[in-house]
């Protein structure tokens, strides 16, 4: 029906679709400076039924015109409409009245901050995030309280690590039921994350806010999550899952009451070692059917005895590779059914601690001028087993303990 004039080409036609989302029951097209939605509950179908009304089922067309080129790379839906980025700025699809149709959508701007377009926004639960890597270095941006009227309120994730997060991430993963946002550049092995926990209190919505990194043996091809965990897939072509919270089959020791997590990369068990009294070394023969597998490990090869009715429940030690399909470990672990695999590191810098004080109901000053002397620092640190701990002393040695 109609013409051109009074029933347009979709603007679609002739450029390319840089996003594809569905949307109020209609199938969205993100196309140049355009969102392009079908007729309700008929997917596909871009044309109007009639040239002499308008239905609340029609297509929707609409343009993100603005002082800045605006073409549109991606969206996603929240409670008030769908949120759309382009490299520069973020608008809302949304409608003042109850019925979405033509007469009554808005496309408007909410904010003006740049976006890498290789990286899609995530939703953290309550609010919405996006990287922007305008500048040296690359920045989380996190967005909330996205209303039909009014300023959303924009907070930066990453203020506390500007230097951290390298330019040009290129690929994002998100658990919501265990706050943890990964990032990493293809073709690297660090992961960088960023961890929050939600308190539920209004007046006080995040309880925790930490950044750390990992360290893989191998530069990543892809990572994903997947039901709380975390896939990585390495130069090497091997899939490994690392699980964000701990289930029953992680490796422990239970010794004396308390259950102590083993922290073991690519870990796996042994036994029937032989045990030379000449070298009095334990050999671990035809192991080329898992150590071939891990071509360059960062850690240490370790097995540690785990059964809590041996003596020597909880020790471990160092594994010597020979001839790629065996190992040896120095004493007797003959008798002994083993977890081995590679010992990694786990470091934690505490920043400097100063005097604070309350100045108002939302400000504290932070006395960084005074001598401050520390007598005693404790740390809850959970399930960790070992630690070493070193004091960096102003005009002193390093103490370590």
């Amino acid at each position: 029906v109609g013409d051109d004039t009074t029933n347009p080409i979709p603007s679609f036609v002739g450029n390319t679709i840089n996003k594809v989302l569905f949307f109020r029951n209609r199938l969205s097209f993100l196309s140049d400076e355009n969102v392009i939605l079908s007729r309700a509950g008929q997917l596909g179908n871009f044309w109007s039924d009639t040239a002499l009304t308008v239905s609340p089922v029609d297509p929707i067309d609409i343009s993100s015109a603005s002082d800045y080129p605006s073409q549109l790379f991606d969206g996603m839906e929240i409670n008030t409409g769908l949120l759309v980025f382009s490299s520069n700025q973020q608008f809302l699809l949304s409608s003042d009245d109850t019925v979405f149709n033509p007469d009554t959508v808005k496309l408007r701007v909410v904010g003006a901050y740049n976006y890498n377009t290789v990286i899609p926004p995530i939703s953290l639960g309550q609010t919405q995030a996006f990287i922007d890597n305008s500048g040296k270095y690359s920045k989380l941006w996190e967005i909330a309280e996205v209303r039909r009227e009014g300023e959303p309120v924009f907070a930066e994730a990453s203020l506390a690590i500007p230097t951290t997060l390298p330019r040009d991430l290129d690929s994002i993963a998100v658990s919501r039921e265990n706050g943890y946002v990964t990032l990493a550049k293809l073709g690297e092995d660090i992961l960088y994350i960023y961890k929050w926990q939600n308190s539920g209190n209004a007046q006080q919505p995040r309880i925790q806010l930490a950044w750390f990194k990992w360290k893989f043996n191998n530069p990543l091809r892809y990572q994903c999550i997947i039901n709380d965990q975390l896939f990585i897939l390495d130069t090497d072509n091997f899939l490994q899952h690392v699980n964000l919270k701990q289930v029953t089959t992680d490796p422990s020791i239970d010794k004396d009451g308390i259950n102590y997590l083993l922290h073991l990369d690519n870990y796996t068990t042994v036994a029937n070692g032989t045990y030379d009294a000449a070298t009095k070394k334990t050999t671990f023969a035809n192991q080329s059917d898992w150590i071939d597998d891990v071509t360059s490990p960062n850690g240490d090869l370790v097995v540690v005895d785990s059964d809590s009715n041996t003596a020597r429940v909880g020790r471990y030690a160092k594994c010597t590779v020979v001839n790629t399909d065996d190992f040896t470990v120095p004493g007797d672990w003959s008798s002994a059914t083993l977890n081995i695999g590679y010992l990694y590191d786990y470091q934690v810098d505490l920043p400097k601690i100063y005097v604070t004080k309350q100045t108002g109901q939302n400000n504290w000053s932070h006395d960084t001028q005074s001598s401050l002397t520390i007598h005693r620092v404790q740390l809850n640190l959970g399930k960790s087993g070992l630690y070493e701990t070193t004091l960096t002393r102003v005009g002193k040695a390093d103490y370590t303990e």
